[in-house]
């Protein structure tokens, strides 16, 4: 049993209200009722989990410090998607668009100038991004 009390200066104050919680660090908490940050920077083949910084919701209540870390699983994915960037690569491919849309904006500028190499590149690059070969810049997978 909690027992709370309202600030002084809150119209319609409640002197005394007792809650029933489950006494527990915020650390402690179900999944459900915390907020993490999405960990990134991490690599595909990683098998750790990531420590990210975690928060309780403000209707929960915890003992200790509500924001704290946690080791969570990778967010594997940036959100890139494997069927715009294969449409980009087809309808758009020779003004580089598809590097654009990865993040590869070094070798999307070549290929925007150079007309996707006359053709050339641009149909290699469809063949490279349908094998999964091209990917997002930060090594993520796609979705």
């Amino acid at each position: 049993m909690v027992s709370c009390t309202s600030r002084k200066g809150c119209p319609n104050p409640i002197s005394r209200n007792n809650v029933e919680a489950v006494c527990r660090f915020c650390w402690q908490l179900p999944d459900t009722d915390y907020d993490c940050e999405p960990a990134t920077n991490c690599s595909t083949s990683s098998t750790k989990l990531q420590l990210t910084k975690c928060s309780a919701h403000n209707s929960v209540i915890c003992m200790g410090q509500r924001r704290f870390y946690k080791r969570v699983a990778c967010n594997w994915s940036s959100g890139y998607s494997w069927t715009k960037t294969m449409v980009l690569s087809v309808v758009l491919g020779g003004f580089g668009a598809d590097r654009f849309y990865l993040g590869l904006w070094k070798s999307a500028i070549g290929k925007l100038f150079s007309f996707g190499g006359l053709g050339v590149w641009t149909i290699v690059d469809v063949v490279l991004i349908a094998v999964g070969y091209i990917k997002p810049f930060d090594g993520s997978m796609y979705i």
